[in-house]
């Protein structure tokens, strides 16, 4: 049973997560452009800070969902919300990596647009993580905890990004396709997904 006090803190950490997701898209997309590959030393820090409480607001999220969901009784949500805890961490553990290269004042091995590229390249892994949690969590919801446009965001995200990172792991999707998938899966849907959970534990708070 989730007391009303973790309950409260799934509300806000899952609205965390969605509200940041958008707001890191914005940067990405619209301030520094999809053109431009690496650091950013203008919106580099804002996007890594936004990035660190992305993180933070998906682990308190997936965490406080196993126990919302009754995770203890199911063994696929438990042990993938496992992973995906995980996987969360990592990201939130080189969140704010390419700042700190960036603004070192010791000799780096890595340039901040080396590390910056070296994170990108393990989210590819992790975002397929994150779209099969979604489709299990959606699934394993037999009390109907979540809004059934929540539940279809959350299908459709989690869809959407393995059909795309599986399709991108053998060089399958042209260059252009991949702005669309983006902002459909990451920026609407999955942010959706997590509004729908942040109101899921704001019936149990």
């Amino acid at each position: 049973m989730i007391t009303s006090l973790e309950a409260r803190r799934g509300r806000q950490m899952a609205m965390l997560a969605a509200i940041t997701t958008v707001a890191s898209f914005f940067i990405g997309a619209i301030l520094i452009g999809p053109e431009f590959v690496g650091y950013s030393e203008q919106w580099g820090p804002i996007n890594n800070v936004l990035g660190f409480f992305q993180g933070i607001g998906h682990i308190f999220a997936i965490g406080l969902c196993m126990k919302l969901f009754g995770a203890d009784d199911k063994v696929d949500l438990r042990i993938f919300s496992t992973i995906v805890l995980i996987a969360a961490t990592m990201q939130l553990t080189y969140s704010l990596s390419p700042t700190f290269t960036a603004n070192s004042v010791f000799k780096t091995e890595f340039n901040s647009d080396q590390v910056t590229g070296m994170a990108g390249t393990i989210n590819s892994v992790i975002f397929v993580l994150y779209g099969i949690w979604a489709w299990i969590l959606t699934n394993s919801d037999s009390s109907n905890l979540l809004p059934s446009w929540a539940s279809l965001a959350g299908k459709g995200a989690g869809t959407l990004i393995i059909v795309a990172q599986a399709l991108s792991l053998f060089g399958l999707i042209p260059g252009n396709l991949w702005a669309p998938i983006f902002i459909l899966g990451g920026v609407i849907l999955w942010p959706v997904f997590m509004i729908g959970i942040s109101n899921a534990f704001g019936n149990n708070a």
